[in-house]
């Protein structure tokens, strides 16, 4: 037998190695992927962070060009009206409303950068205003009239932002020189950015929802808020501010950072979820493919073994169709298959497979009428040698890959010829040269026996008594060989009769009793449930006390002497079931296959074997078979350590229900 089994690690250690680089390429395509993962988000960080920023510098510029813008054409018009009222009588207030009333008027509702509209004379009380209740009021305390009455022409100021005290609104006062025609200041001429107009501004240059602005003084005072609520100062914030020089007010522009960010963060997780389902999908993709090419590795390794055990298998195949000791010869019906072993060759008498076929197929029928069933030809074959030889050829039938083939298998049977023609005339020899003088034997032995034996000497009967034994076992066991020769060669006759069952039971007990008492061994009777019943079998009569007769016969030899063996049998509606129980040392585990064979090993050890022939059981089970019955046991051996020894065996024959008397039958 040759292995194809690998006897080294050389196909282990590379598959080991590969192994271990593919997963050290994984672990490293997993360790870049997130470190370009994280790359890839701080970069995009960085981007939206600076993108928040760039758009707050953006937003603060435009809206600080739009008040630069916005506040410069307040300024044309604010000196265009100043240029009208240079030489107006500032002294008679009634005249100068009739005079300039509805010019003031018209510039303030004309200039959309101005809500209201100041005329103050040089002494700081209030000349002329939109605001009646300001009429007559002081106002040259205020800031912005004393930066103002200094100023040249085309100049003008803003002051830090203040509530109204006819409205209770934040201003931010702006305030123009008035200059008259030889240059001195005559007044100023003030008005108010009021939140209102930040607030179109804002909306102008499109604020954002999450936007919150500011524009405040140089020394931190508010000149405007929008009007989303403020902030938690712990919430971290974007910041740009933009001067207005011409005001001297800063524009402080911020949103909050969590609220930028909520975008980045939304893209980051969805960028991330599909890249990682991506980077997953890619990385179990290559596992798999890794691991199918390692399968497929494997499997044509374990291919390419199954290939080589193939090889080897047929290799022995071959050496054993080629050297097995009977003839073998197979063909089909196209002629396509033909081979022989050399022992068919040999029988056949031929040197090549084709004319071993030809030979056969003209001896045996014709593959069309073979059949699947075994079938069993003799056939007479002349050899190389001229010599004719007897062989069986067993034909089968078999169906193999779609095709029929024929089986055959040649057997020389020329010695087992001589062997069964010699066995039968050993036979017949003792048939007649040994059983009749046997018989004469014993019977002269036992006469011998019952007249002479009390007045021979002591010795003398011993070995009288000696003799008769032998002479009757001798006997027993040349019986037992023509039995069984009968059996073997089919011409054991069965006569069946229907006959009661506790008739069977009474001649068992009556032919067998005499043995048990020379053994001091008492035969008893036990009878079933349904013992008031009568019931019968078909059996053959005679063979059945043969049956009793080897049961009996080994129950008493095997039980202690003043024991008992029961007979009895057991019915139900189907079976009538015969037992011969004794109490003898039982029948070891070891021993239970070989019961009914012949001439078996003997069961028990020299200390409790009982002399026989070996054939008794073997000849009873034959008996039953023929009768349709079966026969078992049940025991309890003293060698294996069962407590209460002893052994049953039971003779089961089908219930006989049929009250007709039926003919017996030849098996």
């Amino acid at each position: 037998m040759v292995s194809t089994e690998p006897t080294n690690k050389a196909d282990a250690e590379p598959s080991s190695r590969a192994q271990t680089l593919f997963w050290a390429l994984i672990s490293a395509a997993v360790l870049i992927y997130f470190v370009g993962l994280a790359v890839l988000t701080w970069s995009d960080y960085k981007r939206a962070t600076t993108r928040a920023e760039v758009e707050l510098e953006h937003f603060a510029e435009l809206y600080e060009q739009a008040v630069d813008a916005s506040l410069s054409v307040a300024n044309v018009r604010m000196w265009g009206l100043i240029d009208e009222l240079s030489t107006a009588r500032l002294s008679n207030p009634a005249q100068f409303e009739a005079q300039y009333g509805d010019l003031m008027n018209a510039a303030v509702q004309e200039t959309e950068q101005v809500d209201a509209l100041v005329l103050i004379g040089a002494d700081g009380v209030v000349l002329w205003a939109t605001v009646k209740p300001l009429m007559g009021q002081y106002l040259g305390d205020r800031a912005y009239f004393q930066a103002a009455i200094g100023l040249d022409v085309d100049e003008y100021t803003v002051g830090v932002p203040i509530v109204s005290r006819a409205t209770g609104r934040r201003l931010t006062p702006i305030a123009w020189p008035l200059i008259g025609i030889d240059g001195r200041s005559r007044g100023v001429l003030a008005s108010s950015l009021g939140e209102d107009y930040y607030s179109q501004l804002l909306a102008v240059d499109g604020l954002q929802q999450d936007m919150y602005v500011e524009v405040v003084t140089a020394n931190g005072e508010r000149a405007f808020v929008s009007g989303r609520p403020p902030r938690d100062p712990d919430t971290p914030v974007f910041r740009a501010r933009k001067e207005i020089p011409a005001l001297d007010l800063y524009i402080d522009v911020t949103r909050s950072k969590p609220a930028v960010l909520q975008n980045y963060w939304q893209r980051t997780l969805v960028f991330v979820g599909l890249a990682t389902i991506l980077f997953l999908t890619v990385i179990n993709a290559a596992i798999r493919a890794r691991r199918q090419s390692t399968q497929l590795a494997q499997a044509l390794r374990t291919s390419e073994r199954h290939r080589e055990r193939i090889r080897v298998a047929q290799s022995e195949f071959d050496a054993i169709f080629e050297n097995v000791g009977d003839g073998l010869i197979v063909y089909n019906d196209n002629n396509k298959l033909h081979r022989s072993n050399r022992k068919a060759r040999e029988l056949m008498g031929v040197s090549s497979d084709i004319e071993a076929v030809q030979k056969l197929r003209g001896m045996v029928p014709p593959f069309s009428q073979m059949d699947e069933d075994v079938a069993v030809h003799r056939i007479q074959i002349t050899t190389a040698e001229n010599e004719s030889v007897a062989v069986q050829c067993r034909v089968m039938k078999l169906h193999l890959h779609g095709d029929y083939i024929a089986y055959n298998v040649l057997q020389d049977i020329s010695a087992e010829e001589r062997l069964v023609a010699a066995r039968t005339a050993f036979v017949t020899s003792v048939n007649h040269e040994l059983r009749t003088p046997l018989t004469s034997l014993a019977g002269s032995l036992e006469i011998l026996h019952d007249r002479f034996g009390d007045s021979m000497p002591k010795n003398a009967g011993k070995l009288l008594s000696m003799a008769t034994r032998n002479a009757d076992r001798l006997l027993v066991l040349v019986n037992d060989i023509l039995t069984l020769q009968a059996i073997d060669q089919r011409q054991l006759s069965i006569q069946t009769e229907r006959v009661a069952v506790s008739e069977v039971l009474s001649e068992a007990i009556a032919a067998n009793t005499g043995y048990g008492v020379n053994r001091d061994v008492q035969l008893d009777i036990h009878t079933g449930p349904d013992a008031a019943q009568e019931a019968y079998v078909r059996v053959d009569t005679v063979r059945m006390q043969q049956i009793f007769s080897n049961l009996i016969s080994n129950a008493v030899k095997y039980t202690p002497r003043g024991g008992t063996v029961k007979i009895g049998a057991e019915v139900d509606d189907q079976w009538v079931t015969f037992y011969v129980c004794d109490a003898g040392p039982g029948i070891p585990r070891a021993a239970h296959d070989r019961m009914f064979k012949r001439f078996a090993d003997p069961v028990h050890s020299r200390e409790n074997q009982a002399n026989g022939t070996g054939l008794g059981l073997a000849i009873t089970r034959e008996l039953v078979l023929r009768q349709d019955g079966d026969v078992s046991f049940e025991t309890r051996s003293e060698e294996d350590g069962d407590e209460n020894p002893g052994t049953t065996f039971y003779v089961r024959f089908a219930r006989d229900t049929d009250a007709a008397p039926k003919q017996g039958a030849s098996a």
